[in-house]
């Protein structure tokens, strides 16, 4: 399989479509540090030796053998892919959306991320067809046309493994995926339970509900702990001083983050920042 543009790595690119990559031939420093991409990735591990711990927004995952993840834009990762065989598909957002469009995932739209899954032989025999496929037309002339039909296949084919535990006609689950969204757009200027309630019409109390049937965690923590990620990832990707991240996310004072912060993890931004 050719290289493709390997520097794709170094800065958010944005002018591709789909471009493949074997873990086995990437560089460790691509994910060694916490980094954040801004396109999606549907990452294969066909094996895994080593460490195995892969942190995503700081939540830590054991990886094993055959499993398929993806990662959302604006996701800050860090892995280490020493020992790791398998595949990177790195897709531009638009790509990604217009295929999502037709299959209508709520997994695939990134609001019950990250669900690794494990591939028995049947579904890794049909997923591995459709990525040669996928991997013929990339290194013989890549046309957009194809490349993008077999991507849906293999990103429906995948969705579709994980139906059983996603229930859309639950309303709650729906419930949950709105707000979830809405958090999403409104958190960095808006943090009042008040206003998620009344933009999804129902009580404080029924949202209450939902969110803590579905994420073990209160309206008012689930926001604040949407908050505290942003600010984790902000400090750690370090291309902001504490008053711009402070100015970002609506904190008056770079000191009214410090205090927030502080009470919400028990250590500093700095302490923080020093952290492995």
């Amino acid at each position: 399989m050719k290289a493709g543009n390997k520097d794709i790595f170094t800065y958010n690119k944005t002018d591709f479509s789909i471009e493949i990559f074997r873990l086995e031939e990437l560089s460790n420093t691509v994910f060694s540090n916490y980094q954040r991409y801004d396109f999606h990735q549907i990452i294969w591990f066909v094996k895994t030796k080593g460490d195995n711990l892969y942190s995503i927004d700081f939540n830590k995952y054991v990886i094993s053998d055959n499993q398929i993840v993806i990662i959302y834009p604006r996701q800050i990762e860090r892995v280490d892919l020493k020992g790791k065989e398998g595949f990177l598909f790195a897709v531009n957002n638009d790509v990604f959306f217009e295929i999502n469009q037709k299959i209508n995932s709520d997994y695939l739209n990134g609001y019950f991320s990250n669900v690794f899954i494990s591939l028995d032989k049947k579904r890794t025999l049909t997923l591995n067809h459709i990525q040669n496929l996928i991997i013929e037309e990339y290194n013989d002339q890549n046309r957009s046309v194809l490349m993008e039909s077999y991507l849906q296949s293999f990103l429906f084919h995948t969705a579709s493994f994980n139906e059983n535990k996603i229930s859309s006609n639950n309303r709650n689950v729906v419930l949950f995926v709105e707000f979830v969204k809405l958090t999403d757009n409104n958190f960095k200027r808006n943090r009042d339970v008040v206003f998620y309630a009344k933009e999804l019409n129902i009580s404080e109390k029924k949202l209450n509900e939902v969110c803590k049937a579905l994420s073990g965690k209160t309206t008012k923590q689930f926001i604040q702990e949407r908050l505290i990620l942003e600010i984790k990832k902000e400090i750690k990707l370090g291309t902001k001083n504490l008053k711009e991240i402070a100015f970002e996310l609506g904190f008056n004072e770079s000191a009214y983050l410090t205090r927030f912060f502080k009470q919400q993890t028990s250590i500093s931004p700095s302490e923080f920042k020093e952290e492995r």
